[in-house]
């Protein structure tokens, strides 16, 4: 994955199938162990195996993608078979983050921004800031009719006002984002049942922790002790796991401004 930029919800998809990898291999020799040499040698290699896929996982950085070439024949028989939206924004994420070319991942997202697919409006919107466009982002956003009743593009607005230093306006897109989700859950993205569970897990942790950093900008720490604490509840992975930590410059930028 060497040159290779993901997000970090990504990586975190990548960690826990690559501990599930591991944990398969812990299960089978448990099972050998229980059936040879009975069970508290089955319980402690379980114990043991576990432990160490755990902490495999945790050190695991970095994962080698297929080669370009490889991607690019598999990019282009996927477009020509299937323009569905999560298609579209998967050929634009891999153009973004594997062939490092976000023009055309733009030009390709704002065609079918008139047909107000939430998933592309998002795709673009966090191209947009991650290209440090947050106005147009932002603009981008609000313009679809599903801006406040869809949760990851109430999100992604969050983190563009997080962007423009507009912090109580993402806290409420922030919390707005939290209450749909926990009524209707995340919308379907049409990846595999397992890996949308732990999008949804990484989604809810991210909100969560993006929501205390708020909340240390804004002098509350009990807020942001709160949402740290809920956040670090839905991880897994412990390297995705938050403290609070006073971001001062954040900080500083917000009591100029007011």
């Amino acid at each position: 994955m060497q040159g290779v930029q993901f997000d970090s919800e990504i990586l975190y998809v990548q960690k826990l199938y690559y501990f599930l990898f591991l944990a398969t291999f812990t299960m089978l020799t448990c099972a050998i162990a229980f059936w040879r040499f009975g069970l508290n040698i089955g319980l402690l290699i379980l114990g043991g195996g576990l432990a160490i896929s755990y902490i495999a996982m945790f050190k695991k950085k970095n994962f080698s993608p297929p080669e370009k070439k490889i991607t690019a024949k598999r990019m282009a028989h996927a477009i020509s078979q299937d323009t569905s939206p999560v298609s579209i924004a998967r050929f634009a994420c891999q153009l973004y983050y594997y062939f490092h070319k976000p023009a055309q991942a733009i030009s390709l997202l704002e065609k079918f921004l008139p047909t107000h697919d939430p998933l592309l409006c998002m795709t673009l919107g966090d191209i947009l800031l991650k290209e440090g466009e947050a106005k147009r982002a932002l603009y981008v956003l609000r313009d679809n009719p599903y801006a406040l009743i869809d949760p990851l593009l109430l999100t992604t607005q969050g983190r563009a006002l997080i962007e423009i230093e507009k912090i109580p306006e993402a806290v409420r897109m922030f919390e707005r984002s939290l209450h749909i989700a926990k009524q209707n859950g995340f919308p379907r993205n049409g990846a595999h049942w397992l890996t949308q569970k732990f999008l949804a897990i990484s989604y809810t942790a991210s909100i969560h922790h993006t929501l205390a950093d708020c909340y240390v900008i804004l002098g509350n720490p009990p807020k942001a002790k709160h949402h740290y604490q809920a956040g670090n509840r839905f991880l897994f992975d412990l390297s995705l796991w938050r403290h609070q930590s006073e971001p001062i410059h954040s900080q500083q930028i917000y009591n100029k401004s007011h």
